[in-house]
């Protein structure tokens, strides 16, 4: 995709939604462990990436994540799958009485009644709490309302196929994808979840999902890193704040991703205020600059600067050299900040040079730095 340097800024706004995507990078990515039931956790943790995308005005990320959802609406039946992988969950999360029958009944849990008519349709719908007597209508009225189906909204293609589905599917599911309900007695059996728990199951081994989706997500955020290298453009501290989270991500991606990474910050970087420096010091000290500038879009304080370097710690599960030298460089950074709440708005190891001044020398060394991994990268 074309781009302008416009294109890699992160507003404070779609700053959480960026480091969530960084987290489910660091569930999914192909370069970590396989975790257990892991397509069902896809279909259910992508529902909070779409809500994140949803946030999202940066070009560059939301184009990076449509195209894994654009991938995974080119595989059969991923909609049906996605579905029986969000029922399966909800039957794990819940447990909720059921009568012998599917008519609509009523029981008490907790003093409040409830009214269901069927798993599935309350999986579909939601439920209400219901207060108040039956011989009372004014006071037996719905207080709170829980829906449980949230279909992600960033391919609409695929969406607008689930929301068919769904209407398609009610009150009766297609036993192909759902298996039947089930009861003993007056409570639901765990049938429903162990039937689509092998349904999902096999579907991901046939398709190597939630691999295959991934793999081609990665493959353009590595595209948009080495642009990024490559780039003959003058960059500024939105771009390089926007370089500091791809290089987050990168890490938990394949042996040549992480290789990538660990190339860029292990690159010698230096600059006028500190020499033989390494690539990743000086992106986090320019971050911490471009985060603090009062003329800048986030104008944070020492605590959001803090904040903001424990969130990207806080998801960051990998345990490469990359990911080694970013959590070493944010922890020093962070031991600063604790103990000199002005920095780097002024710099104790430098406190003759300005923060302009310091600013512009970092930036020009990451510059260098970036020329120099570019030149190394295969032609």
């Amino acid at each position: 995709m074309k781009t302008t340097l416009d294109d890699y800024k992160l507003s404070p706004a779609e700053l959480p939604g960026i480091v969530g995507w960084i987290a489910f990078l660091e569930t999914f990515g192909s370069g970590m462990p396989v975790i257990s039931d892991a397509t069902r956790e896809f279909f259910v943790k992508i529902i909070s990436v779409s809500d994140n995308f949803s946030r999202m005005t940066n070009p560059s990320y939301r184009w990076m994540i449509k195209s894994m959802f654009t991938s995974l609406n080119s595989i059969t039946n991923n909609q049906q799958i996605s579905l029986a992988s969000q029922y399966m969950d909800f039957c794990n999360r819940n447990d909720i009485s059921l009568a012998p029958n599917d008519s609509e009944y009523e029981s008490v849990s907790i003093g409040m009644p409830f009214t269901f008519t069927s798993y599935w349709v309350t999986f579909l719908d939601g439920y209400g709490y219901r207060w108040g007597r039956r011989d009372d209508p004014g006071l037996y009225q719905v207080t709170e309302y829980h829906k449980e189906l949230n279909i992600p909204h960033v391919d609409e293609d695929r969406y607008n196929a689930i929301s068919a589905l769904v209407s398609s599917w009610k009150p009766t599911p297609s036993n192909e994808f759902i298996v039947a309900q089930t009861t003993t007695g007056s409570q639901a059996n765990k049938t429903p979840a162990a039937a689509a728990k092998k349904l999902i199951d096999d579907w991901a081994t046939k398709n190597n999902m939630p691999a295959k989706v991934i793999i081609d997500f990665e493959a353009n955020q590595r595209l948009k890193m080495n642009d990024l290298l490559k780039s003959t453009a003058a960059f500024n501290g939105d771009v390089y704040f926007f370089i500091l989270h791809l290089l987050i991500g990168l890490c938990t991606g394949t042996a040549a991703d992480k290789g990538l990474a660990l190339s860029i910050v292990k690159e010698i970087t230096s600059s006028v205020e500190y020499e033989n420096e390494i690539f990743i010091n000086q992106l986090i000290y320019l971050s911490l600059m471009y985060l603090g500038d009062p003329k800048g879009a986030y104008k944070y304080n020492n605590g959001q600067r803090q904040a903001a370097l424990r969130d990207l710690l806080g998801v960051m599960k990998t345990t490469d050299d990359a990911s080694i030298a970013i959590k070493a460089s944010i922890n020093t950074n962070l031991d600063i900040l604790n103990a000199d709440p002005s920095y780097p708005m002024q710099d104790m190891y430098n406190p003759d040079k300005g923060f302009n001044i310091r600013f512009t020398d970092t930036l020009a060394a990451l510059e260098d730095g970036r020329k120099a991994i570019a030149a190394k990268l295969p032609k």
